[in-house]
C-alpha cells in the first residue's frame, strides 16, 4: 500500500513539474527531480531495474538542467 502511495505521489508530483515548466517555472524543476527520484526508489524496490536506471537518469537530467537555468539567470 505505502508502494502504491508512493508511486502516485511521485507521477502527481513529475505531472506537476511538466506543468510548471510550460509556465517557464524553475519550481518545475524542484518538483520534476523529486518526482524522479521517488520514481526511482520504488522501481528499485520493486527491482524493475531498467525503469529504476531511466528514472535516475532523469533525476540528474533535472539537476543539470537546474543548474544551467540558475546559471543563466540574470543576477
Amino acid at each position: 500500500m505505502l508502494k502504491t502511495a508512493i508511486e502516485i505521489l511521485s507521477a502527481i508530483l513529475i505531472l506537476a513539474g511538466f506543468e510548471l515548466f510550460n509556465r517557464k517555472s524553475i519550481k518545475g524543476f524542484y518538483i520534476m527531480a523529486i518526482g524522479q527520484l521517488l520514481a526511482t526508489i520504488i522501481c528499485g524496490v520493486t527491482e524493475l531495474w531498467y525503469l529504476a536506471f531511466m528514472h535516475f537518469i532523469n533525476f540528474l537530467m533535472q539537476i543539470r538542467g537546474w543548474l544551467k537555468w540558475k546559471n543563466e539567470e540574470p543576477k
